[in-house]
């Protein structure tokens, strides 16, 4: 079982989306997401995440996926 959620969390990707919504909607996810420091868009896929465990849609051994901006940075300089 570890071994599948280690492949599934390696797999998984954030896929680009769009949705129509209402403006005032799209104001009030603006002014929640800087309450909480972050884009709309990680405080949609936190939010969502979280509601999707709590219902039992989402494994509770599964976790959000990471920060994939800047490529691998598991690879440190070695020039010492």
């Amino acid at each position: 079982m570890q071994a599948l959620l280690i492949f599934m969390a390696r797999t998984r990707k954030r896929k680009p989306v769009s949705y129509r919504i209402d403006e005032l909607v799209v104001e009030t996810l603006a002014k929640l997401a800087r309450e909480q420091n972050t884009s709309v868009n990680r405080y949609l896929e936190t939010h969502f995440f979280k509601i999707g465990k709590e219902r039992g849609l989402i494994s509770p051994e599964i976790e959000l996926i990471g920060e994939t901006r800047g490529g691998d940075t598991t690879k440190g300089d070695d020039d010492d």
